[in-house]
């Protein structure tokens, strides 16, 4: 990735089309682009191709929507109507695809690259030892590994530094760093630092843990020569001693990259704070007051907000007592400037750092819970940083056109974590014997299994913390409503609805089950990200949760879909399901949960109790299947009694035809009734 200019900051999408549901989508471009793509096209100054390529994607949002039958992507709501604005042909087209274009999955030509095509092909290299033990799923382990080769490049060099993997530096110091304090941090580093520098970012934050330095006195120390050169500042100091206060001077200094009236108003601004300092008055309080409400001036100067605090009817001491601490009228020309630079540059931090911590959340590795950033699996990835060491590059120099234009660089390459970072075997080796000491074992199938059992406890504290069996059925309720919202507020914005509705569900069953004999964080069969939540459907052929255990083989199939739909988009795939789950689980149950059930579905699938099938994954026959349906509604009366999951399944299993009969409307009705009594 090249930033713009010298001020620049990464951007890890595209503010134009912000995208919550960012691994959905990314893939369904992705399909989109290698579908619409032909070889004989294109992209390249190509508006026309550009501006249908978007008009196409919607199109197909809509197709999928209405097959579906429900609201997919709420992203894409209001872009289902856009009209074209032919001074902006293409626009759209270029900035869908950008934040794709940013990981390398496509290349700056749209054109799908190696790793895309393995990711959509489901043929990503196989994951390597360190990266099983990182309990990773597909979706998370191809962003990590892009995200490891991603290199923020400098707007008029070969510089670049990786920003991921000094995020993994530095989290793998610090435990439950602020949110805004590790996104101001990583999105002021610059390409042309040098990697002492950065270690020296990472070793001065200690002083702020300490209470040896506040946040603000840190950043301004570490960062002020990155946002500005040397030379400059000391220029700008020299114009507030020699009160040089021209036109040029501002116009160059308090620049403006879209007028040099806005500069000038910033002049108007600043003579008016020193005059105000030297000598204040009720009449200079009221122009600041005035000019302080300017959209301009308030992102200049206060972040996008207004600079100053205010009060109906305020005298000219309280004006000043309540803005005492306020550099602005510290009579210190130099100072206002350091708060023009600041405030510029956070008011893109700002913009830019909500894609930021959604794109690094994805890969599984870094958690933004309650605010808080924190490294997962650092008891793994501490140690092998520092096996590692000066293999784990954060800084260089390299031809950006090679890396990032050239179609067959390493960046597009389909590549594990060990190719990336050159991890030896031997370093391997090391690594499982560091954690073999920390679980007091030398045997390798032992310390995998003690990490399964330590990653299914982190699963099973994060579920009762966050999603106690009061919140599931809340949001099975709106769910059951279609409160989409309030759904997005109480899960993540992250996912689709559908997806969500899977991962409560997944949770519900946690709540149902007696003994609890399984792994639920290997029951998940969605992506989550570094916060334990949902991103999207696995895929791959599997159901949608399977849970196995000593006592049973169960397949939960869940769908939004409505009655009128549920023929059409779920017969088929969940009995292909219940097949593939049964060929490899003998006498499995499979559950159907939906919003609201169709007579018709619900006795066609009484009715494969007497079907003999055929596997569609591996060959095999399945004489019949146990399929039975249920309501969200019957789910959630099921949690707030307290029913469990074995004499939910003996129930329903009793109540099995041991005969071919004929299947009757309502036929479940009694044994529902059964179940909740």
């Amino acid at each position: 990735m090249k930033l713009d200019n010298p001020q620049s900051i990464f951007n890890m999408g595209d503010t134009s089309i912000r995208v919550k549901q960012l691994v959905e989508v990314n893939r369904l471009i992705l399909k989109h682009t290698k579908e619409y793509m032909g070889e004989e096209f294109v992209w390249e100054r190509n508006a026309t191709l550009q501006e249908d390529f978007y008009k196409s994607f919607i199109d197909e949002i809509v197709r999928l929507e209405e097959k579906d039958g429900i609201e997919l992507f709420s992203d894409f709501k209001r872009a289902k109507n856009y009209k074209v604005n032919s001074n902006k042909l293409g626009m759209r087209g270029r900035t869908l695809t950008n934040a794709l274009m940013k990981t390398g999955l496509i290349s700056s030509k749209r054109k799908v690259s190696n790793v895309g095509q393995a990711y959509l092909d489901n043929s990503l290299s196989k994951p390597d030892q360190i990266e099983e033990i990182l309990g990773l799923s597909e979706d998370n382990l191809v962003y990590l590994r892009q995200y490891l080769k991603l290199r923020i490049y400098s707007s008029n060099s070969d510089d670049y530094f990786y920003n991921f993997r000094f995020a993994l530096l530095f989290l793998s110091k610090f435990d439950n760093v602020p949110q805004q304090d590790f996104l101001k941090i990583i999105e002021s580093i610059k390409p042309g630092q040098s990697s002492q520098e950065l270690f020296e970012i990472i070793k001065e934050y200690q002083t702020v843990l300490d209470n040896n330095e506040t946040f603000e006195e840190y950043y301004e120390r570490m960062f002020i020569s990155t946002l500005r050169p040397t030379s400059t500042l000391k220029e700008v100091r020299q114009m507030f001693i020699d009160k040089d206060f021209s036109d040029a001077n501002f116009i160059k200094y308090f620049e403006n990259r879209d007028s040099n009236s806005t500069s000038l108003l910033y002049k108007k601004f600043v003579l008016l704070l020193l005059d105000f300092s030297n000598k204040p008055s009720i009449s200079l309080m009221s122009e600041i007051e005035k000019l302080s409400k300017n959209a301009k001036i308030k992102k200049a100067f206060g972040e996008g907000k207004i600079p100053f605090r205010f009060k109906r009817n305020m005298s000219l001491s309280d004006f000043i007592e309540e803005n005492s601490d306020n550099k602005l009228l510290s009579k210190d020309g130099y100072q206002i400037y350091l708060q023009f630079i600041f405030s510029k540059h956070n008011d893109l931090i700002r913009e830019y750092s909500d894609m930021c911590r959604r794109t690094f959340q994805i890969t599984g590795l870094i958690s933004f819970d309650n605010g808080l950033v924190n490294l997962n699996n650092k008891w793994i990835i501490a140690p092998l940083l520092d096996l590692i060491e000066d293999k784990f590059v954060i800084t260089g120099e390299d031809s950006y056109s090679e890396y990032e234009i050239n179609e067959n660089s390493f960046w597009f390459a389909n590549n594990t974590m060990k190719d990336i970072l050159a991890i030896s075997d031997e370093e391997i080796s090391l690594l499982f014997n560091s954690l073999g000491e920390r679980f007091g074992t030398t045997e390798l199938s032992s310390i995998n299994n003690l990490i399964e059992q330590q990653r299914e406890q982190e699963y099973r504290e994060f579920i009762e913390n966050h999603f106690p069996v009061e919140k599931v059925t809340e949001i099975l309720e709106y769910i059951k409503i279609r409160d989409d919202q309030q759904v997005f507020n109480l899960v993540t914005e992250s996912a689709t609805i559908p997806t969500i509705f899977e991962y409560i569900l997944t949770i519900a069953w946690y709540y149902i089950s007696k003994d609890k004999e399984f792994f639920i964080h290997k029951t998940f069969q969605v992506s989550l990200d570094g916060s334990k939540l949902p991103l999207t459907h696995r895929g791959g052929g599997a159901g949608d949760i399977e849970i196995v255990n000593g006592k049973y083989a169960l397949l939960i199939e869940a769908t939004l879909m409505d009655m009128n739909t549920q023929k059409r988009g779920e017969l088929e795939p969940v009995i292909r399901h219940s097949i593939n789950f049964s060929l490899e689980n003998r006498n499995s149950q499979t559950i159907f949960i939906a919003n609201e059930l169709d007579n018709n579905v619900l006795n066609m699938f009484r009715a494969t109790q007497f079907i003999q099938f055929n596997g569609t994954l591996n060959a095999g026959t399945v004489n019949g299947l146990n399929i039975f349906g249920m309501t969200t509604d019957e789910v959630i009366k099921i949690l707030n009694k307290g029913i469990v999951d074995e004499d939910i399944l003996n129930k329903i299993s009793v109540h099995n035809n041991n005969a071919p009969i004929f299947i009757k409307n309502n036929w479940r009705d009694s044994i529902v009734r059964e179940i909740l009594d």
